[in-house]
């Protein structure tokens, strides 16, 4: 919330030198002042200045990993998330992935204290493919990753007007949009509930980027209407 001081100011005679100020100074000047500062000062603090990559020598690139891993070790040790965090092989560091050993420290604690949104399905998807959208917010940066499901439905006969239900979960794949990291799955456990319309998935799978490997078990719920459609 943006705050304005307004300074009152008590105009008096000036009885030193005799000189006045053609310019009128008025409560409201000031606050336009005061408010264009605020601005310039609110658009500093709010603007991200990326990292600069380095350019290091072989020596010098051992020596910052090795404070790399201590700092992953530091973050590891007070994280109350559930998971640790991992450091790529020295081989696999980008130049890019290159930077200093403070900028490294931020954005390994935005990727300990990552969060998830599972974003909710606006239409009605055939049950052999059905998209998910999730966000895994890292600070002030965003992956998305696309989860596919597959299923089968049925009409429930049991009904007194018929629904459709699930009867079948065939497969879920998923793959990132982000150009700058990678995502890996590496298993999923789903289960039924709500009378065969709902089916959880959770998902288990590996986020990098950065040369740093975060571990992220994502729950995905996908909804069959009465008429089978997925969402």
């Amino acid at each position: 919330m943006k705050k304005y001081f307004y300074v009152s100011i008590l105009l008096g005679a000036f009885a030193l030198s005799g000189c006045t100020d053609n310019k009128e100074v008025t409560e409201e000047s000031l606050a336009e002042q005061s408010k264009a500062n605020n601005n310039v000062v609110n658009t500093e603090k709010t603007k991200e200045v990326a990292p600069i990559p380095l350019n290091l020598s072989q020596e010098q690139k051992e020596e910052y990993y090795q404070n790399y891993v201590a700092i992953i070790e530091k973050v590891n040790a007070i994280s109350e998330e559930d998971f640790t965090l991992e450091l790529e092989p020295i081989t696999d560091f980008l130049n890019e992935d290159w930077i200093e050993v403070d900028q490294f420290e931020k954005l390994a604690k935005e990727r300990a204290n990552a969060s998830i949104i599972v974003l909710d399905n606006n239409e009605r998807y055939n049950p052999i493919s059905v998209p998910k959208t999730v966000k895994l917010q890292l600070g002030s940066k965003e992956a998305s990753i696309i989860f596919e499901g597959s299923f089968d439905t049925q009409l429930n006969k049991n009904s007194s007007k018929g629904r459709q239900l699930f009867s079948a979960f065939n497969s879920i794949s998923s793959k990132t949009l982000d150009t700058s990291g990678s995502w890996t799955q590496l298993g999923y456990n789903e289960s039924l509930s709500d009378g065969d319309t709902i089916y959880k998935i959770v998902v288990g799978g590996k986020y990098s980027q950065s040369g740093i490997v975060s571990s992220h078990n994502i729950e995905i719920e996908f909804h069959c209407n009465k008429n089978g459609g997925i969402s």
